[in-house]
């Protein structure tokens, strides 16, 4: 149990870390809506063929509704967000802005659902990480409005990652959740799809053939086996077997790979500015979980308060 606990961390440390740079890659020759909808749409249809021949049942017409409505904010706005955004966001960069996510969440689940107020550690850790973001979306290091504009549209995919978890609570889902993200991956790929038509992706596909290359492909089949199968698998059985906090450790673990390998294979170079804010951010991620870990402690030790 151990060295299965140990590979799974594994897996969804360094092959999600990993994943940005893999996106920065392919953007860099593919058009960024059409190479998400690739990823997702055998990624999804693997997960959902690897359900069926398990014997897990169809959803019911509302899961069916639900699942389209989480691949709509989850995978093709978010994904749509950073496959758009790595174009001109390096790929470390990337990473850290996407995990300001259990940020967002937090402040949501205080600000919008009414839950209860947040322990002073998560409140510094909000604290730091829009400080954090404060500063990566600053254009003075790559002195270009585009990077201000890109690094905002990841931010607003985060955005919209955090509502969909929100919301993904109180939907009817399938049970299983293979079934459930294949359903949303599938149903992401058609949606980035039809935004792939409707910006003019798609005419540009043949000029783009011959700059594809087996690093590309390579990076492609990242995305679509280890990034999204093997590291999901380990995080769905991470998750029925070891706290949801430590679990999410891969939050502020998963920049820290990406900023390495953009370093080391892809000769990113950010500011010490930039440093300083992602910096910034995995502070205030590790103090958010952090503090979120002492507040179901709290919610553990008080039950009476838990069910008023």
């Amino acid at each position: 149990m151990a060295t299965r606990k140990l590979l799974a961390y594994a897996a969804i440390y360094f092959l999600w870390g990993g994943s940005f740079l893999a996106i920065r890659q392919v953007v860099a020759v593919s058009p960024p809506f059409f190479a998400a909808s690739v990823r997702f749409l055998i990624a999804g249809g693997i997960l959902y063929a690897y359900s069926r021949w398990q014997g897990m049942p169809h959803p019911d017409k509302r899961q069916w509704i639900n699942t389209a409505v989480l691949g709509l904010v989850m995978f093709a706005v978010d994904y749509g967000c950073l496959f758009w955004g790595e174009k001109e966001v390096p790929s470390g960069l990337a990473a850290v802005i996407a995990a300001t996510i259990p940020v967002w969440v937090l402040l949501a689940e205080w600000l919008v659902s009414g839950s209860q107020r947040p322990s002073a550690k998560a409140l510094l850790g909000v604290a730091l990480g829009i400080s954090g973001v404060i500063l990566l979306t600053l254009p003075s290091g790559l002195h270009s409005s585009g990077f201000t504009r890109s690094a905002l549209v990841l931010l607003c995919g985060a955005l919209f990652w955090a509502g969909g978890t929100i919301a993904s609570r109180r939907l009817s889902l399938p049970r299983q959740l293979s079934m459930s993200a294949g359903l949303q991956m599938l149903w992401g790929a058609g949606f980035l799809f039809l935004l792939s038509a409707a910006t003019g992706e798609l005419g540009l596909l043949p000029s783009l053939y011959h700059r594809w290359n087996w690093h590309i492909a390579l990076a492609m089949a990242y995305l679509i086996l280890p990034a999204s199968i093997i590291a999901f698998s380990a995080y769905v059985w991470l998750i029925a077997r070891d706290p949801a906090t430590r679990v999410a450790s891969y939050a502020y673990v998963n920049p820290l790979v990406a900023l390495l390998l953009g370093a080391l294979l892809a000769q990113e170079r950010p500011t010490p500015l930039q440093y300083a804010g992602a910096a910034l951010v995995l502070a205030g991620v590790a103090a958010t979980l952090a503090g979120r870990r002492v507040e179901r402690r709290v919610e553990r030790r008080e039950p009476a308060e838990k069910v008023a």
